[in-house]
C-alpha cells in the first residue's frame, strides 16, 4: 500500500487562497447589490427639480449624515412624462452614482446604507406625492420595491 504524503503547508496555502477568492467575489457581490440598488432607486423616482434623486448617497459603515442637496426650480412640468424622460435626471443621478466612488467595499460583512434625507422622499415613497391634481408616477413607492427586487436577484443568483 502506498502511503499519502501530505504537505500541511501547501494545504493551508491552498486554504488561504480559497478564502482570498471567496472574499474577493463576496466583496464584488456586495458592490454589485450596493450598486443596482442605487441604480433602481433612481430610476424609479420621479424628478421635478431633480432633489429627491440627488440625494440617495450610498456608504459604508454608517448612514449619510450630511445635509441635503438643494436642486433649482422644476425646468419643465414632468408628470405627464413617463420616467426617465425627465430632462434634469442624468445630472441628478450623476450625483446621486457618484457617492458610490466613495465607499470602501474592502469588508465586505460592513453594513451598506442607501439614504435620502429629501424632506419629500417619504411622500414620494407612499405615493402621496404630487399631490392633486397632479398624479403620482411612483404609485408603488422606490425603496420597497427595490428591497424585492433585490432579494430576488440575490435568490436567484443574478447578483
Amino acid at each position: 500500500m502506498t502511503g499519502v504524503v501530505v504537505n500541511s503547508g501547501e494545504f493551508f496555502n491552498g486554504l488561504k487562497a480559497f478564502e482570498e477568492r471567496f472574499e474577493r467575489l463576496f466583496r464584488d457581490k456586495v458592490r454589485r447589490l450596493v450598486s443596482e440598488g442605487l441604480r433602481r432607486l433612481i430610476t424609479k423616482t420621479p424628478v421635478n427639480t431633480g432633489q429627491a434623486v440627488m440625494n440617495y448617497v450610498a456608504t459604508g459603515g454608517n448612514p449619510y449624515s450630511g445635509g441635503v442637496k438643494e436642486a433649482g426650480a422644476p425646468v419643465e412640468a414632468t408628470n405627464r412624462l413617463p420616467l426617465g424622460a425627465e430632462r434634469l435626471r442624468p445630472a441628478a443621478a450623476g450625483t446621486a452614482m457618484a457617492t458610490l466612488a466613495t465607499v470602501d467595499f474592502s469588508d465586505p460583512y460592513n453594513v451598506f446604507f442607501i439614504t435620502n434625507k429629501t424632506p419629500h422622499i417619504q411622500g414620494l415613497e407612499y405615493g402621496l406625492l404630487p399631490a392633486a391634481p397632479y398624479t403620482p408616477r411612483s404609485p408603488s413607492g422606490m425603496f420597497g420595491v427595490t428591497v424585492q427586487e433585490l432579494m430576488q436577484l440575490l435568490s436567484s443568483g443574478r447578483v
